[in-house]
């Protein structure tokens, strides 16, 4: 799900490759930002990033 984040998705667009409702996107989400010690998704994608470009 970060990855499509990353990847500068909407929740809705998101939640139709993945099959889920946007509501559903966006409390996976608020959980991913909480382990990431992020407050939103532009940090989150950031995070992502860094990691996609790591390897």
């Amino acid at each position: 799900m970060l990855f499509w984040v990353a990847q500068g998705k909407s929740n809705g667009e998101i939640a139709t490759i993945l099959a889920l409702r946007p509501r559903t996107v966006a409390k996976h989400l608020e959980h991913i930002y909480a382990k990431l010690l992020v407050e939103n998704r532009t940090a989150a994608a950031q995070c992502a990033l860094e990691v996609l470009t790591m390897g």
